[in-house]
């Protein structure tokens, strides 16, 4: 299997499975999965949270694998999110997803996409989430002094539409700036993930 498919199945896997967590999420909230009490709600679906934005670090990797490999050789290693982005960040600056509106048709035929300016999540808002969903995850020590309550800024299901923005239709630019992929997280011939290479100037 030629390289560049390989790691496309690999990453389109990976948004697969941020869809399936997305949507118990989205059950949970409504009630749809009864755990007994709001605090174990909110620790399993911070454990869904940690896991959405893991794949999404992973998938970043998945583009990226050849040139993020030659800097660190123990890529296959690395586990905790917020160091994998840093590293690959080191590498190639502009790996994080970038969230696109539907394209719109011009009059010659072709056509044409706008990025989305807000209401996703940001690279910031990455590591804030992550760093919140592992405080909930963890269990408190009984003899600490500070607050029990840990504040999300938002709620889970703002959390989850801010995820669901940045990756519905999004550009992943490779570490090669003259290829991006253009991934549909819900294609209407068969409603799964899609992804398709693309040169970067043809904008």
């Amino acid at each position: 299997m030629p390289q560049d498919v390989q790691a496309i199945n690999l990453y389109c896997g990976l948004m697969e499975d941020v869809k399936a967590r997305l949507a118990l999420i989205r059950r949970f909230t409504s009630g749809g999965v009864p755990v007994g009490s709001n605090q174990f709600t909110y620790e399993c679906v911070s454990v869904q949270l940690r896991k959405v934005l893991e794949s999404i670090a992973f998938a970043s990797l998945c583009a990226n694998k050849e040139k993020y490999s030659e800097a660190h050789a123990n890529f296959a290693k690395h586990w905790r999110a917020k160091a994998l982005l840093d590293d690959i960040e080191r590498v190639h600056a502009n790996f994080y997803p970038i969230p696109m509106k539907r394209p719109v048709t011009k009059p010659d035929g072709t056509k044409h996409l706008d990025r989305i300016d807000t209401g996703f999540l940001t690279r910031e808002e990455f590591v804030f989430l992550y760093n919140r969903c592992s405080e909930v995850i963890h269990t408190r020590n009984p003899f600490s002094e500070s607050e029990r309550a840990i504040n999300f800024e938002r709620s889970v299901d703002e959390w989850a539409g801010r995820i669901e923005t940045l990756l519905q239709l999004h550009l992943v630019q490779l570490a090669d700036v003259t290829m991006v992929w253009l991934v549909s997280m819900h294609e209407p011939s068969d409603g799964k993930v899609h992804a398709y290479i693309a040169n970067a100037g043809t904008g």
